[in-house]
């Protein structure tokens, strides 16, 4: 797989997001796919440090691909910026054309001289009201979807307690109710469920009743690429999370 073909977002003549939005796009799908080569590296035994180093590692120059996708996605916008400023001046150079021509019956044109300038003004204020928009009111899809904010055990956490009995994930905000993705990366490492998965009261911690066993290493994904269950109530798919955790040998 080349990692570095991650830009696949395409801004249109009437796409709304302002070149910060697609920035903020391009450096979110660069982490998700460093998330799913540093995940294919903890299946395969690496810590989740020595898993993240080495993704990165795999992906190649970050700069060079966020530098490239931007200059991409910024290159087409200007295109059809100019696009634009050039159909606006044909459209001025031909008012001022049929102006000339009708000078000599000015009356018998009059009417439709105004009624094309109205027009002109028309597009005008809309494109300038357009673009102050979307500079004033950037989309806040990306920025309004659910994080992880907390987990029990910790992400990361060597010494786990083998009699804990239950896993928890707090999102920063209440979640849709009956909707989730504990997503497995392998039997071995996903704990046993003993129990019905829910939310508590607030509906901002999911908690799975498990059994866990001693000296034991535990991956479990909330959401990811192809399970995205875990939601807010307008719908946004929470970003996924790679919990990773180790359970003590002895148990005591």
């Amino acid at each position: 797989m080349d990692e570095s073909r991650t830009c696949a977002a395409r801004p249109g003549i009437s796409d709304p997001r302002s070149l910060h939005d697609i920035d903020d796009e391009i450096e979110t799908e660069l982490n998700f796919h460093l998330d799913c080569r540093t995940d294919e590296f903890v299946r395969a035994g690496m810590t989740p440090d020595a898993a993240r180093r080495a993704a990165a590692k795999r992906f190649g120059d970050l700069e060079r691909i966020r530098n490239a996708c931007g200059h991409s996605l910024a290159g087409e916008r200007i295109m059809l910026q100019r696009l634009q400023t050039g159909l606006i001046v044909l459209l001025l150079l031909a008012v001022v054309g049929l102006g000339y021509q009708s000078f000599s019956s000015q009356r018998a044109h009059e009417a439709a001289l105004a009624n094309i300038t109205q027009q002109l003004s028309r597009l005008t204020s809309k494109n300038s009201v357009a673009g102050d928009a979307t500079v004033a009111s950037p989309p806040a899809w990306e920025a309004e979807r659910p994080r992880v904010v907390e987990t029990f055990p910790a992400a990361g956490a060597t010494d786990v307690d083998p009699a804990t009995n239950e896993i928890r994930v707090t999102f920063d905000k209440p979640m849709a109710d009956g909707s989730w993705s504990w997503v497995r990366s392998s039997p071995e490492e996903f704990p046993e469920s003993t129990g019905d998965v829910h939310y508590l009261e607030g509906l901002t911690t999911c908690v799975m009743p498990v059994k866990l066993e001693p000296g034991t290493k535990y991956v479990v994904w909330f959401n990811s690429a192809n399970y995205q269950n875990f939601k807010d109530a307008d719908g946004r798919p929470a970003v996924p999370y790679l919990l990773v955790f180790q359970t003590r040998k002895d148990g005591k």
